[in-house]
């Protein structure tokens, strides 16, 4: 076999293969295949590994390069992304009281539903539930207590079935008064029952 490169002419390659005595331009068939093998087989990323047998190489989940079964822990392949993924748990864990309050205050200084009433009918209450985080929600004034219940359940993530009339009813009831407030009264003939401000309870009984 002659060994021919792109867009290297044929004739000029073989008359001077013959020249030569047949002995230049000869592909090794054997060395190429060898080569092949060699640059098929499977490396280990970490450099000064020296397994040579065969094996089959595991991603790392940190740094996302492939190592050998020697090497496929983060700390035998010394990852460089190890101290880091544990100075970062560990960084979460101090800061998790500091981000909660962050939350808060989001939610205080921009409460859920307040881009969509206009300022005057805002009406703000803080809404607390059974094994829900407690949230500063707006409503409208004009709203019902119904509506405010739905939209209050759909932004704590609760279900609501105040429509099926075998489930027990979600109410909203007063924090400081216990008062269960009827579902087809707007929220601004309650005060000063419910004032803006005030908290109330989302559920069927209090809690």
């Amino acid at each position: 076999f002659i060994k021919l490169d792109l867009n290297e002419a044929p004739d000029r390659k073989m008359d001077e293969h013959i020249t030569s005595g047949c002995v230049r331009h000869t592909l090794d068939l054997e060395k190429t295949k060898k080569e092949k093998q060699k640059a098929k087989a499977p490396k280990c990323g970490l450099p000064s590994c020296k397994n040579k047998e065969g094996f089959e190489l595991v991603r790392c989940k940190l740094c996302h390069r492939s190592f050998c079964l020697t090497h496929r822990h983060a700390e035998d392949h010394r990852c460089p992304r190890l101290g880091f993924e544990k100075k970062r748990r560990e960084v979460s864990a101090k800061e998790k009281v500091r981000l909660a309050h962050q939350r808060r205050l989001k939610e205080v200084t921009n409460p859920k539903g307040a881009d969509k009433i206009p300022k005057e009918r805002q009406f703000y209450l803080e809404v607390e539930a059974k094994q829900k985080e407690q949230k500063t929600i707006c409503f409208d004034k004009n709203w019902t207590i119904g509506k405010c219940i739905d939209v209050a359940c759909e932004t704590m993530g609760m279900e609501n079935r105040n429509n099926d009339p075998q489930a027990a009813k979600t109410h909203l009831i007063g924090k400081k008064n216990k008062a269960i407030f009827p579902f087809d009264i707007p929220l601004y003939l309650l005060v000063p029952a419910l004032s803006p401000g005030d908290t109330v309870f989302l559920g069927s009984t209090f809690a």
